[in-house]
């Protein structure tokens, strides 16, 4: 199975499904992240491929800047290098590769996505971000349909505070090891990583999972004289 089919496959799956189908293969716990992490709305979802970014304390002092354009020079400097990880991204590099971008800041809760940073990602084909760490400018975010999973809801920017520590690097993401390449999912319930070299099999048992639960719970919402909706899948239509 190649890579287009096995996410397009994972993406049929809620994070129960995929859960349960780890637990089965002995991956208790494995690649859970924290109940911190938490989607910027209701109702959203993804899969993809891991692009992993490591951002690291600042170690130099930031400039007293004595107006608007000596700040904006001073601001666009740290950002060379803080947001370095997303040139290859939107000179579109990675349009077709299915990319969430996984990012590892320690848990600060400054804001290194806000809206203009993420519907450029989603121009250039990243399908969402994942961030142990702060988004802001979560109104705008909501109203262009941006999906980000964070630990911290800010309006703080990281300039001064954070730069570039590594791209495509192993991370630690909200108690989770990410390897680049790793299967990143997430729902209303949180985020689950999914190592890429066991995804075929953790697939395999979802898809059972998931049918089981569809017709079981039809059957409920035939007893109970609810309208099926588009959670049972084909389990709604017979």
């Amino acid at each position: 199975m190649n890579n287009k089919e096995l996410i397009e496959k994972i993406r049929q799956c809620r994070l129960a499904d995929l859960s349960d189908g780890m637990d089965a293969l002995g991956l208790v716990n494995t690649g859970t992240m924290s109940s911190k992490m938490r989607p910027i709305r209701p109702g959203i979802s993804m899969a993809g491929f891991a692009y992993t970014v490591k951002l690291i304390p600042a170690q130099k002092d930031v400039k007293v800047c004595k107006n608007f354009e000596e700040y904006s020079k001073e601001l666009d400097e740290w950002c060379s290098d803080t947001y370095s990880f997303f040139g290859p991204i939107s000179e579109g590099k990675h349009k077709d590769d299915d990319l969430v971008i996984v990012i590892d800041m320690g848990g600060y809760p400054g804001g290194i996505w806000g809206s203009e940073i993420g519907m450029n990602a989603m121009k250039n084909g990243v399908v969402g971000t994942v961030i142990d760490g702060g988004c802001r400018d979560l109104y705008e975010c909501n109203l262009e349909g941006v999906k980000v999973w964070c630990t911290a809801k800010t309006f703080n920017h990281v300039y001064g505070r954070l730069v570039s520590g590594g791209v495509n690097i192993p991370v630690e993401c909200a108690g989770v090891t990410v390897n680049p390449g790793d299967i990143v999912c997430g729902d209303d319930d949180g985020v689950l990583v999914i190592p890429r070299d066991r995804a075929e099999e953790v697939l395999e048992i979802a898809l059972k999972v998931r049918e089981g639960d569809q017709k079981t719970r039809a059957q409920h919402y035939k007893d109970l004289g609810l309208p099926f909706d588009e959670t049972l899948g084909e389990a709604g239509k017979e």
